[in-house]
């Protein structure tokens, strides 16, 4: 639903503000919000805002931003849906507030003039909130528990800009578009830029569960409004039936339906993407409970037969009477499409399967569908990755008793005497690298260039990416001292991967189809259960996702369930190397790019010198070098 951007004089000097840069901003969001737009500003208090609507909760004028309360104290420009507002309405209403809309965003306004900025422990939804209370003169600038909603700000020429994308920030003058060498660094790692920065030097990210406070002084603040490691601080429930495998697949089935229901609440037509795996179909089966006919949409390629699903989205539409919509895209169509894919992203996201999300969210959007439930996060929460299991399997056996036993003079002595026989294959010698200095095995369900490979191909050689999630190792340990390999892997997932990779390429390529996509899985009450849970119940005789797909069996064929894995993904291993169009272009970028020869050596021409080993076919690597010699 919706973006937002604005911007705030932080200096003594007073300015006009300028009506035609904030008209600007809003032209440059029309996608997110192709329904309606308002602007408001104010010379006295130095600031502006913007707003482009998608209209879900009640449709009328009434309910239009930015909003304010009859008595002008609060201002508010809100991106995202609060699935409890009917609840905070009562509420509200009992304690003397006066609605003039059916709106969840004047819920907003009436519980921060009632809890002040606690008001944000009282929402239950995905959100992106710009609130000025003209009382206080002070501004918040604050992003959703998980990070569902995406928040940009940057603070240039002594002026706080902001926006839910990127492109509104070049849209002011003051605001130099510049790229910063170490987080380049760690995009090549990650496939995107770990918050709170971006690509862009001086542009930046707020962080899930964040909130930015500028006050009456101008004074400028981060604070962390939501930790979900807060739950291990609770003793809500019962230790022992967290190890009880029947009350947790009754819980997390009373949770994930609650979860998808609360997220059909809407006034206009809720679809789901449908790809016939366990995740899609069980949220297309709980939201059947909930209403009739719903509107189905699955995307395939025709050049990539083994990711194919079409057969089980076909059979999940059969058995719940769904009007069921697919398509088929090509390797020209997912070129075509290409550019706009990069110049809607902002800064470079090394996903492939933003081109596929895209299609399946403009065949949505053809097909009269303005919101839709997606499956992000519960491979990441249920351990769902073969290839979580096998770094579980390799951890348990050989890295931590190793690490253990063997003390560090040695283990640093090995990695000098063996490095040399595994220079053939970076991946070894990284591996024995990061074990002879005790750090982590596992980096992210998502990485491109290990340190190694960078060291070789990157001209600045004095960052190093495992600090990254050494932090959020740190937080997790202050907490939860005895973590053990599953705890580490999904909070490393939930703080990383899922909020700057997952939700943005989710974010992005739906609101570049002017539709809003809703994560039931990632429910903060969801996520915080499942944390809680022990890890031998995620992954239970050699089951991943275990817990997640005993729930299934109560709504979802056993072929569905237990089938093979394939993954929502896009062919560029195919691309890159039968492809008509993408290996051209590769090569072109590579040979052209300005970037490519300022910050990367002579050695990126060819990547076989950086593995030396043949086998490998680079598809990640080129599909992250790529997206960044992309961009404008």
């Amino acid at each position: 639903m919706c973006g937002i951007a604005g911007f705030l004089n932080l200096s003594k000097t007073n300015f006009e503000i300028d009506q035609n840069l904030l008209n600007k901003m809003q032209q440059s969001l029309y996608h997110r919000g192709p329904d309606d737009f308002g602007i408001w500003k104010s010379d006295k208090y130095q600031i502006g805002l913007v707003h482009r609507r998608l209209s879900i909760i009640d449709l009328s004028s009434c309910a239009c931003q930015p909003m304010s309360d009859k008595q002008k104290t609060v201002i508010i420009c809100f991106n995202g849906e609060i699935y409890n507002h009917l609840d905070l309405r009562k509420q509200l209403n009992s304690f003397g507030y006066k609605y003039f809309s059916n709106s969840d965003t004047e819920s907003l306004i009436y519980a921060y003039k009632h809890w002040g900025i606690d008001f944000l422990d009282h929402l239950d939804g995905m959100f992106a909130i710009s609130l000025f209370d003209l009382q206080k003169n002070e501004l918040y600038l604050i992003r959703d528990r998980i990070g569902v909603k995406p928040l940009y700000y940057s603070e240039q020429e002594n002026i706080l800009s902001f926006a839910s994308e990127i492109k509104a920030l070049w849209r002011l003058p003051w605001n130099k578009k510049k790229i910063n060498d170490e987080s380049l660094y760690h995009y090549l790692t990650f496939m995107c830029a770990p918050a709170p920065n971006t690509i862009f030097d001086k542009v930046f990210k707020l962080p899930a569960g964040y909130y930015l406070k500028v006050n009456s002084s101008r004074i400028v603040h981060k604070k962390q409004w939501y930790c979900p490691l807060n739950i291990f601080q609770k003793k809500d429930e019962n230790q022992n039936e967290l190890y009880d495998e029947n009350y947790c697949i009754e819980k997390i089935e009373g949770l994930i339906t609650q979860a998808v229901k609360k997220r059909m609440i809407s006034d206009v037509a809720v679809g789901a993407f449908l790809s016939g795996g366990v995740d899609s179909s069980l949220n297309v089966a709980l939201m059947s409970q909930f209403s009739k006919k719903i509107k189905t949409f699955t995307v395939a390629f025709n050049d990539d037969i083994r990711s194919n699903e079409l057969k089980w989205a076909r059979l999940i539409s059969k058995n719940f009477d769904t009007d069921h919509h697919e398509i088929i895209i090509s390797e020209k169509e997912a070129f075509d499409f290409y550019n706009t894919m990069v110049y809607q992203l902002d800064e470079p996201l090394a996903d492939c399967v933003c081109i596929p999300f895209y299609y399946v969210a403009k065949l949505a959007k053809d097909n009269g569908i303005t919101v839709t439930q997606v499956g992000e996060g519960a491979d990441e929460l249920f351990f769902g990755y073969s290839t979580y299991a096998k770094y579980k399997n390799f951890y348990d056996i050989y890295w931590s008793p190793t690490q253990r036993i063997i003390p560090n003079i040695i283990k640093k002595f090995l990695y000098k005497t063996y490095k040399n026989i595994f220079s053939k294959n970076t991946h070894y010698v990284e591996m024995l690298r990061n074990w002879s200095n005790n750090r982590f095995l596992f980096w992210g369900g998502a990485i491109a260039f290990n340190e190694h490979q960078k060291k070789i191909i990157f001209k600045n050689k004095n960052f190093d990416s495992f600090h990254i999630l050494n932090s959020h190792l740190y937080d997790l340990k202050k907490v939860k001292s005895n973590a053990d390999f599953i705890n580490q892997l999904t909070y490393l997932e939930l703080k990383q991967r899922l909020p700057e990779l997952l939700l943005m390429r989710a974010d992005k390529m739906s609101m570049a189809a002017s539709i809003e996509s809703r994560v039931p899985f990632l429910d903060y009450k969801i996520v915080e259960f499942m944390l809680k849970v022990p890890s031998k119940l995620k992954f239970k005789n050699g089951v991943n996702k275990y817990l997640l797909k005993k729930v299934a069996e109560k709504f979802l064929p056993h072929e569905i369930i237990y089938r093979k894995k394939i993954g929502f993904a896009a062919p560029t291993y195919h691309w890159f190397e039968h492809g008509k169009y993408f290996p051209l272009y590769y090569k072109n970028l590579l040979n052209n790019s300005k970037k490519q020869k300022k910050f990367f050596s002579p050695t990126i021409n060819n990547l076989e010198n950086v593995y030396n080993v043949s086998k490998f076919s680079f598809a990640v690597q080129k599909w992250t070098l790529q997206n960044f010699f992309a961009l404008k």
